[in-house]
This record gives structure tokens, sequence and C-alpha cells, in this order.
């Protein structure tokens, strides 16, 4: 986790097809609760969420319950089709040049 303190954003690439069972949310957490249990200035380190392979016909749905949950900006987006990228790339831009 020490390499993480040099970021000036963290971008958390969340697997919404939920292919090995895991439940999207969940996993968010348990890494955002990782980052606070190691350093308090990390879990207010400006954060983009990424939600990929939205090729997948389950993810719609998880991500739907996803946002319900979070209540943030999600960047959905397929990596495999490279569908989304364009988007995400422009929001890191911004979010980087701005701090």
């Amino acid at each position: 986790m020490r390499h993480i303190e040099r970021t000036r954003l963290i971008v958390h690439l969340v697997d919404m097809a939920a292919v090995e069972g895991r439940d999207p949310f969940d996993d968010y957490r348990a890494i955002n609760k990782e980052l606070a249990l190691f350093s308090q200035a990390l879990i207010r380190r400006a954060q983009i969420i990424v939600a990929n392979k939205m090729d997948l016909p389950q993810a719609q749905d998880n991500l739907i319950r996803f946002k319900e949950k979070v209540k943030r900006r999600v960047y959905p987006v397929s990596a495999l089709k490279k569908e989304g990228l364009e988007e995400l790339i422009e929001a890191i831009k911004k979010r980087l040049t701005a701090s």
C-alpha cells in the first residue's frame, strides 16, 4: 500500500459483471476499508470509480444496484470492446489537472 501514497488520484476498477461470484459493491467497500485502515489521508484522496466488463449482460443489473449504493459518478467501460474509455480518460485528465 505504500506505493499508493504517492498518487494524486485513485482509480477504482470494479468488475461489474461479478464473474467470480463476488458482489461489486462489497469489493469496492473492502478496498476503501483497506485504504482507510492504512491511512486516513488515502481515503480522502480523489477517486474515480470505473465499472468494467459492461459488455457482459449481468453487468447492467449490477451497475444499477452499485450506483444506488455508491451514489457517486461511475464510469461504465468495456476494456474488451474499448467502449467508454475516451470519457474515462478525459475525466482522469480533468481531475489530475485540477489538483
